[in-house]
């Protein structure tokens, strides 16, 4: 762990997103406090026995203080550490066994990264263009439980629509500032209900343990079903099916074959 005065030196006017202490005495200037989030979890106080994947992790406070409960923890993200303000975090405090990949959550296997006990999905399906296929991807690393906190449209509905599982689109505040924004920011891209969010969850095979909806945030606890891991439709959303070339006499119906 660095001094004090040079970890404040590398900290300070720095856009940061979580506003967290790094070490006693060196805060960085956050644009939101993650700390009631990360007690919202619930996740134990010991997790020497678990593994965690924090999957855009950003500056990585919630990397962090799994890793300070004793998990094994991988951290995800689209932007290197270096640049995302988590590399310099994890010079100043220490945590050089944390794991961090530069990867887009839409191109991230579980045949590549494998599986862990906890994955955490915070913050992250409205800035992607095919949520689906997101939480798909950060679904297929969970081994039991999955955490999603999002941005939510509920109170934006009225009631019976709060009901339906409705996605809503965020157009390009850029090229169309006249259809509004949300936070001004063209990272977003979609809106859900929090119902949405839950039947994708199921859709994938777990069960929503915990919906919690606050003003436009919901956050998930589900875990997985294992009898229905292997039994849901995913594959047909983004797989090519078999090619069965035609043999013999094109004439013949049988030559034929159509799935």
């Amino acid at each position: 762990m660095l001094a004090t005065n040079l970890a404040l030196a590398l900290v300070r006017g720095r856009p940061w997103h979580h506003a967290f202490e790094i070490l006693p005495g060196v805060r960085t200037e956050g644009t939101y406090d993650p700390s009631p989030l990360w007690n919202a979890l619930g996740l134990p106080n010991d997790m020497a026995t678990m593994s965690l994947a924090d999957v855009g992790a950003s500056n990585g406070f919630f990397s962090f203080e799994a890793r300070k409960r004793g998990a094994h923890v991988v951290a995800f993200d689209f932007r290197h550490k270096d640049n995302s303000g988590f590399g310099m975090a994890q010079y100043i405090n220490g945590m050089a066994d944390i794991e961090h990949h530069q990867v887009n959550v839409l191109d991230m296997t579980r045949e590549e990264f494998g599986e862990f006990d906890v994955v955490l999905a915070l913050g992250l399906l409205y800035h992607v263009a095919d949520p689906y296929r997101a939480l798909a991807n950060c679904a297929a690393l969970s081994k039991d439980r999955l955490y999603v906190e999002s941005y939510c449209i509920d109170s934006l509905l009225e009631p019976a629509l709060r009901e339906q599982p409705i996605m809503r689109f965020i157009p390009d505040p850029v090229r169309f500032p006249e259809l509004g924004s949300i936070g001004n920011d063209r990272s977003n891209f979609w809106g859900l209900t929090s119902i949405c969010l839950r039947r994708i969850v199921e859709d994938l095979g777990f069960e929503a343990r915990r919906l919690t909806v606050r003003h436009d945030r919901v956050l998930l606890e589900a875990r997985r079903r294992p009898a229905e891991s292997q039994n849901t439709r995913l594959w047909l959303a983004y797989a090519k099916m078999p090619s069965i070339p035609v043999t013999g006499d094109k004439n013949d119906p049988e030559a034929w074959t159509l799935f």
